[in-house]
Protein backbone atom coordinates (compact mmCIF):
# COMPACT_ATOMS: atom_id res chain seq x y z
CA UNK A 1 0.00 0.00 0.00
CA UNK A 2 2.79 2.42 0.90
CA UNK A 3 4.65 1.54 -2.29
CA UNK A 4 1.56 2.50 -4.38
CA UNK A 5 1.39 5.93 -2.69
CA UNK A 6 5.07 6.55 -3.45
CA UNK A 7 4.55 5.64 -7.12
CA UNK A 8 1.53 7.98 -7.34
CA UNK A 9 3.46 10.81 -5.71
CA UNK A 10 6.49 10.38 -8.03
CA UNK A 11 4.22 10.10 -11.07
CA UNK A 12 2.42 13.32 -10.11
CA UNK A 13 5.76 15.09 -9.66
CA UNK A 14 7.05 13.89 -13.05
CA UNK A 15 3.86 14.96 -14.82
CA UNK A 16 4.01 18.35 -13.07
CA UNK A 17 7.64 18.77 -14.09
CA UNK A 18 6.79 17.91 -17.73
CA UNK A 19 3.92 20.42 -17.78
CA UNK A 20 6.10 23.18 -16.28
CA UNK A 21 8.91 22.41 -18.75
CA UNK A 22 6.49 22.64 -21.68
CA UNK A 23 5.05 25.87 -20.29
CA UNK A 24 8.49 27.45 -19.91
CA UNK A 25 9.76 26.21 -23.27
CA UNK A 26 6.55 27.19 -25.09
CA UNK A 27 6.63 30.80 -23.93
CA UNK A 28 5.05 32.26 -27.07
CA UNK A 29 1.63 30.90 -26.22
CA UNK A 30 1.69 33.08 -23.10
CA UNK A 31 3.65 36.08 -24.44
CA UNK A 32 2.44 39.54 -25.48
CA UNK A 33 0.52 39.72 -28.77
CA UNK A 34 1.50 43.33 -29.52
CA UNK A 35 4.64 45.45 -29.40
CA UNK A 36 5.54 49.12 -29.41
CA UNK A 37 6.62 50.60 -32.75
CA UNK A 38 8.43 53.95 -32.79
CA UNK A 39 8.25 56.40 -35.69
CA UNK A 40 10.07 59.73 -35.92
CA UNK A 41 10.43 62.13 -38.82
CA UNK A 42 12.46 65.14 -39.86
CA UNK A 43 10.62 67.51 -39.81
CA UNK A 44 8.41 66.30 -36.94
CA UNK A 45 4.62 66.57 -36.95
CA UNK A 46 4.01 64.21 -39.86
CA UNK A 47 0.89 62.06 -39.98
CA UNK A 48 1.53 58.31 -39.56
CA UNK A 49 -0.72 55.64 -41.06
CA UNK A 50 -0.04 51.99 -40.20
CA UNK A 51 -1.56 49.44 -42.59
CA UNK A 52 -4.29 51.88 -43.57
CA UNK A 53 -5.15 53.08 -40.04
CA UNK A 54 -4.11 56.52 -38.75
CA UNK A 55 -2.08 56.18 -35.54
CA UNK A 56 -0.92 59.75 -34.81
CA UNK A 57 1.77 62.30 -35.61
CA UNK A 58 5.52 62.01 -35.27
CA UNK A 59 7.33 61.45 -33.03
CA UNK A 60 5.22 58.64 -31.62
CA UNK A 61 5.06 55.09 -30.32
CA UNK A 62 2.02 52.91 -31.04
CA UNK A 63 1.01 49.31 -30.39
CA UNK A 64 0.92 46.88 -33.34
CA UNK A 65 0.12 43.19 -33.64
CA UNK A 66 3.35 41.16 -33.66
CA UNK A 67 2.39 38.54 -36.25
CA UNK A 68 1.54 40.94 -39.09
CA UNK A 69 3.73 42.69 -41.63
CA UNK A 70 3.19 46.43 -41.32
CA UNK A 71 3.10 49.15 -43.99
CA UNK A 72 3.99 52.55 -42.49
CA UNK A 73 3.01 55.66 -44.43
CA UNK A 74 4.33 59.08 -43.30
CA UNK A 75 2.66 62.20 -44.74
CA UNK A 76 3.16 65.92 -44.27
CA UNK A 77 1.83 68.78 -46.36
CA UNK A 78 4.53 70.12 -48.68
CA UNK A 79 6.60 66.91 -48.46
CA UNK A 80 6.70 63.66 -50.42
CA UNK A 81 4.90 60.76 -48.72
CA UNK A 82 7.33 58.11 -47.48
CA UNK A 83 6.58 54.39 -47.11
CA UNK A 84 8.32 51.73 -45.03
CA UNK A 85 7.51 48.05 -44.66
CA UNK A 86 8.18 46.41 -41.32
CA UNK A 87 8.43 42.68 -41.85
CA UNK A 88 8.28 40.12 -39.09
CA UNK A 89 11.11 37.98 -37.83
CA UNK A 90 11.34 35.24 -35.23
CA UNK A 91 11.65 36.89 -31.82
CA UNK A 92 13.40 35.67 -28.69
CA UNK A 93 10.28 33.85 -27.46
CA UNK A 94 9.98 32.11 -30.83
CA UNK A 95 13.62 31.03 -30.63
CA UNK A 96 12.93 29.55 -27.18
CA UNK A 97 10.00 27.66 -28.72
CA UNK A 98 12.30 26.19 -31.37
CA UNK A 99 14.90 25.17 -28.78
CA UNK A 100 12.21 23.73 -26.50
CA UNK A 101 10.71 21.92 -29.49
CA UNK A 102 13.96 20.04 -29.94
CA UNK A 103 13.34 18.37 -26.54
CA UNK A 104 9.54 18.31 -26.36
CA UNK A 105 7.41 18.69 -29.49
CA UNK A 106 4.73 20.69 -27.67
CA UNK A 107 6.60 24.06 -27.60
CA UNK A 108 6.62 24.17 -31.40
CA UNK A 109 2.92 25.03 -31.19
CA UNK A 110 4.03 28.44 -29.87
CA UNK A 111 5.29 29.34 -33.35
CA UNK A 112 1.65 29.68 -34.45
CA UNK A 113 1.19 32.45 -31.86
CA UNK A 114 1.82 36.07 -32.86
CA UNK A 115 3.94 36.45 -29.70
CA UNK A 116 6.68 34.34 -31.35
CA UNK A 117 7.32 37.13 -33.85
CA UNK A 118 8.53 40.74 -33.73
CA UNK A 119 8.79 43.56 -36.26
CA UNK A 120 12.05 44.34 -37.96
CA UNK A 121 12.86 47.16 -37.30
CA UNK A 122 10.71 48.28 -34.36
CA UNK A 123 12.00 51.88 -34.53
CA UNK A 124 12.15 53.91 -37.74
CA UNK A 125 13.30 57.41 -38.54
CA UNK A 126 12.22 59.07 -41.78
CA UNK A 127 13.60 62.17 -43.47
CA UNK A 128 10.85 63.80 -45.49
CA UNK A 129 11.85 65.33 -48.84
CA UNK A 130 10.13 68.55 -50.01
CA UNK A 131 7.68 68.10 -52.89
CA UNK A 132 9.14 68.89 -56.31
CA UNK A 133 7.55 71.86 -58.03
CA UNK A 134 6.41 71.01 -61.53
CA UNK A 135 8.25 72.92 -64.25
CA UNK A 136 5.98 75.36 -66.12
CA UNK A 137 4.72 74.00 -69.44
CA UNK A 138 5.88 75.87 -72.53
Amino acid sequence: MQWLQIVKKVSFQLISLAVVACYLAGCSLFGPRSESIGVSSDPPGARVIASGKPVGTTPLHFEAQRGDNLLIEVQKSGYQTQYRTLSRKLGSLGILDVVGGAFFLLPLIGLFSSAAWEHDPAEIGIILEPEQKAAPAQ
